[in-house]
């Protein structure tokens, strides 16, 4: 990603990107966990206070490793495409037993079957999105979303999938100096419609304004999420 400077109002970097505290740290957005080694150059970091950057890292690992357990059907290491995903579920065994136990084949079909730990998930989605919102749009969302979705790719009607990545053009621009406002000048680092890849197949997102704070994101190219904040 290019590294872009934001010349928006700086008091609303001032606070932590999630609860709206004090801050003292920053924490990357996304979180590395979600990317491959080598990381892309200028990944995107946002305030936070200790407790909020220390808070979210069992469940971002969790989510990780569930998409990828769920796109390859198991949760045997050996059997994973993705590397960082091999070392965690390898190195943490617990954590490994606990996707497992969520693991289940259908008597009808015999397909495998996975029940996620729905507020963990949340969670984690509403704390990327926040980070998207302050980086890219230099809005400050510390408060709960008014909406928060999520559902595989491969599930979506072909409606739904054309409505989730090609969001209606918004009528209102971004803050003017945002990051988000110089990429829609300039073109850089947008798709045609306007997704950042933040690392192909791993992670992309997409960040507007219109009635409030629209926020979407791609995991692993599985895992589909849409978060908004109505002002």
């Amino acid at each position: 990603m290019k590294q872009l400077h934001s010349y928006g109002d700086e008091r609303t970097i001032a606070f932590c990107a999630f609860c709206g505290g004090k801050t003292g740290t920053r924490d990357h957005c996304p979180s590395r966990v979600f990317l491959d080694e080598p990381y892309p150059e200028n990944l995107p970091v946002v305030p936070a206070c200790s407790a909020c950057n220390s808070s979210f890292s069992a469940d971002e690992e969790y989510l990780a490793c569930l998409v990828s357990c769920v796109i390859a059907g198991s949760t045997d290491p050996d059997t994973l495409p993705r590397e960082k995903t091999r070392r965690i579920l390898n190195a943490k065994p617990l954590l490994r037993t606990r996707i497992e136990q969520a693991r289940s084949v259908s008597d009808s079909d015999g397909a495998t079957i996975f029940k996620p730990e729905h507020e963990r998930i949340v969670a984690v989605i509403a704390k990327l999105a926040q980070g998207h919102a302050l980086y890219e749009l230099h809005e400050s969302c510390p408060h709960t979303p008014d909406e928060i979705n999520f559902m595989p790719l491969s599930l979506m009607s072909k409606a739904q999938r054309e409505a989730f990545e090609h969001a209606e053009a918004s009528s209102i621009w971004p803050e003017v100096g945002s990051r988000a406002i110089q990429r829609l000048v300039e073109g850089t680092d947008l798709t045609v419609d306007g997704w950042i890849v933040v690392q192909p197949e791993r992670y992309r997102f997409y960040a507007s304004v219109s009635s409030g704070v629209d926020v979407r994101i791609v995991i692993q190219e599985y895992l589909a999420c849409h978060v908004r904040w109505e002002y």
